[in-house]
């Protein structure tokens, strides 16, 4: 008997822990036994560049799309689950920050593979600034904002990086379990 294959994906405000997170899920999940593929899903921050939107959508509809999916059609095919770090949510959340309309985007919604469980992971103003730096408070502000949309639009589960990391594994491991119809873990 074959084990399901979901896609797990990890989403949220920079210095949230996505990379961090999503590395983790995707070690202790293969350590425990399951199969696990890593897919850094993060196309070069496009969504920050102001490209003509038709160019744009066509980029995306006949590169960013195949490459995405195909990776993971793929991945599942030879058995894996997949952990994604980011998706589809970031790459809204950059458009809608940066106000670009690209008019594929309820296209994109569609057609990308809905995950299995989604995490929109948050932390406190303070952490994400210590921890980067480089962007202003309204900056952080909004983009949060903007990801407490996506999470509401798109139903995803929300998870605080200010919890300890054991806390916050927890919460994700329960959703997965769950997910792969597993029982809980003891």
């Amino acid at each position: 008997m074959s084990m399901k294959t979901i896609l797990v994906t990890l989403s949220g405000t920079h210095g949230t822990g996505k990379s961090t997170n999503a590395g983790r899920c995707y070690y202790l999940l293969n350590r425990s036994g399951l199969k696990f593929s890593y897919l850094l899903n993060n196309p070069n921050d496009l969504e920050r560049t102001r490209p003509v939107t038709v160019l744009w959508s066509l980029y995306i509809l006949f590169i960013y799309i195949p490459i995405l999916v195909g990776g993971i059609k793929l991945r599942k095919l030879l058995g894996y689950s997949v952990v994604s770090d980011r998706y589809l949510y970031d790459l809204l959340v950059g458009f809608w920050g940066d106000r670009v309309n690209i008019p594929i985007e309820h296209l994109l919604v569609r057609v990308l593979p809905r995950p299995d469980v989604s995490f929109v992971l948050d932390a406190e103003e303070s952490r994400i600034l210590s921890d980067r730096p480089e962007h202003t408070p309204q900056y952080i502000r909004m983009e949060r904002q903007l990801y407490n949309t996506v999470a509401q639009q798109f139903r995803l589960r929300k998870v605080s990086t200010n919890d300890p990391p054991l806390v916050v594994w927890r919460t994700m491991l329960r959703e997965i379990r769950s997910a792969l119809e597993l029982p809980p873990d003891s």
